[in-house]
This record gives C-alpha cells, structure tokens and sequence, in this order.
C-alpha cells in the first residue's frame, strides 16, 4: 500500500475535481527508481541532473523524459518509471479504466499495470523494490483505477553510456507507426487512451587502436638501426 500522503491527495483529488472540463490526461502520481534511489512525486523529489525533461509535461504526463547513465567502470543499471494517469477527467472514471500489455519485451525490459496501491495493488512497492512482476491485474471487464510501470536491467562496459527514454503519448497515429513493446491505459466509458512505451539505446566504449607509424618514422628507425649495428661491428 502506497503511503498516507498518497492516500490523502487521492481524496482530495476527487473532492476536488467531480466534473473537470477536460478530456487531457493528468498525472496524478509519478515514481522512480534508479539502482535503488527512489524518486516520489508525493516526497516532493528533485530529479538528478541526468533526467532530461525538456520534452514532457509533468501536468499531463506526456512526453519524453531522458534518462542518461554514464560509467568509468564495467557496472550493472536498473531504472524503474511509475506514472498514475487519469485518462478522461470529462467522464470523472478515473477508477474505470484496464489495461493491456501489446508486442513482445526487449531484453532486459520488464514492466507492470495494477491498482496505484491506494487499496490492493502491489505495483508501488514492486517500483520501490525495483522488480516489476510482468503482469497485468486491470485487464477488460475488470476495470479499475490504472497506473503502469516499464523498467530496465542492462549492464555498461568500461567508458559507456546508455541513454533510457520514456514516452507517453495519446496520438492515436502511435499504433499504426510503432512496432516494439507498449503498455496502453483505456478509459472504459470515453475509450480516451494513452500508450506508454520505453527504449534503451546503449553506447558501447569502443577502444582506440593502436597508432600505425608513419613511412618517413619507420624509415628512420631503420636508418637508426642499421648505424647502431654498424657501429656496433666497428669498435
């Protein structure tokens, strides 16, 4: 179960908005975990500076976030998002919605769709534990409030970097143009939908070879060599 602070901007939130006056998606709730170091929207975090968040909208929760990892040392990396969307706020059912889970994962990638946890969903405590279980519990014709997660586990050689970017979008032109893994949030009553999809783009250290000596550089070590020799036989 998510924690009380959670639970009470839950309440008030319905309080507070019983008919809003637009169908644009809000994020209500967002998490991360990377390696371990949790990031909550409720804790009032500051991002670290290797999150690139210049193409989202933390309102609505669309977008690109960026998140770049770099190493000096052959390490392992594991990066869990949780983002808690209300597709269609003009229907008011948030606690409406399912899920479903489309394509077939990368490797390394991992994900999760379930109640946020503010009654019996486990999918928080999996993002705070950084082990999603694969699984959708909110499927159609058991709606119920959504929240969805992607993760990765990727390891980086000596010198390398990754870059992991999360997408949200409600282009409904995204199913005709994309053909890798994505979680997709349905709003039950409006069919008002989001899709959230992630990628992993690493950038292997690629050593440097070896200098090949240039033909006057080889000419005169052999010149050099040749005189060693001489005078060597001489004295």
């Amino acid at each position: 179960m998510k924690n009380a602070c959670f639970l009470i901007a839950a309440v008030l939130f319905v309080l507070d908005n019983p008919s809003p006056a637009s169908a644009t998606p809000i994020l209500f709730d967002w998490a991360f975990n990377i390696n371990g170091v949790i990031y909550e929207s409720c804790a009032g975090d500051a991002l670290p500076e290797s999150f690139d968040d210049s193409g989202f909208d933390w309102d609505s929760g669309l977008g690109v976030l960026k998140i770049v990892f770099e190493t000096v040392r052959t390490e392992d990396f594991h990066v869990v998002a949780f983002f808690d969307h209300e597709v269609d706020q003009d229907t008011a059912t948030y606690y409406y919605e399912y899920g479903s889970a489309n394509g077939i994962e990368s490797p390394g990638q991992s994900w999760e769709i379930d109640e946020p946890g503010y009654r019996h969903g486990d999918i928080y405590s999996n993002v705070l534990s950084g082990i999603l279980d694969n699984a959708n519990s909110i499927t159609e014709g058991i709606e119920d409030d959504v929240s969805m997660s992607l993760g990765w586990n990727f390891s980086l050689s000596e010198r390398s970097s990754a870059s992991v970017d999360f997408y949200v979008t409600q282009d409904p032109s995204f199913l005709s143009n994309h053909s890798g893994f994505y979680l997709a949030q349905i709003d039950a009553i409006s069919l008002e939908a989001l899709y959230f999809y992630s990628t992993l783009d690493i950038q292997e250290c690629v050593p440097e070879p070896a200098p090949v000596p240039e033909p006057a550089t080889m000419l005169l070590f052999a010149l050099g060599s040749v005189g060693f020799l001489i005078t060597k036989n001489i004295m």
